[in-house]
């Protein structure tokens, strides 16, 4: 299964759809800040489900979502672990309550990647060239193993 984690587009709908026409993922999602970016081009790809949450600038959607793909679980939100996370042991005693394998964020538009304490944080920054680059998050998920990784967008032919 390949899940593919866009944030914070802001309306760069072009940078979008040419990631979504190189690798027609299983699955979209969008952690907020232009989900109307991901969610306009549903019709364009029928075999992908499509998931998003609500950012700062977005009218609609649940704050977080907590789904369950080939036993791997996933919680996505927009702006709820913009944190370091990975030395605040009180934070991480309540991440651990989630019992989500990742965790998946926006809202920065800086790319973030750490595993702590048997979770992994992504925050696939913005597809949008918020700092001068656009990126996005990829999860491959076989046989109850999962890979993620940020990839730049640009980078991408």
């Amino acid at each position: 299964m390949r899940i593919l984690v866009f944030s914070d587009s802001h309306g760069d709908v072009a940078s979008i759809t040419k990631i979504m026409k190189k690798f027609y993922p299983d699955v979209a999602m969008h952690l907020g800040d232009g989900i109307e970016d991901l969610l306009n081009m549903a019709e364009d790809f029928p075999l992908t489900r499509f998931l998003h949450v609500r950012g700062d600038v977005d009218n609609s959607g649940d704050i977080y979502i907590k789904e369950l793909f080939d036993n791997i679980s996933i919680y996505m939100t927009h702006h709820e672990y913009q944190f370091t996370i990975k030395h605040d042991m009180d934070k991480i005693s309540d991440i651990k309550k989630l019992d989500s394998q990742i965790i998946l964020y926006g809202n920065t538009h800086t790319p973030t990647f750490f595993v702590s304490n048997g979770v992994t944080f992504m925050n696939p920054g913005s597809i949008s060239n918020a700092h001068g680059f656009r990126t996005f998050g990829m999860i491959d998920i076989v046989d109850d193993k999962y890979f993620c990784e940020i990839m730049f967008a640009d980078l991408i032919s």
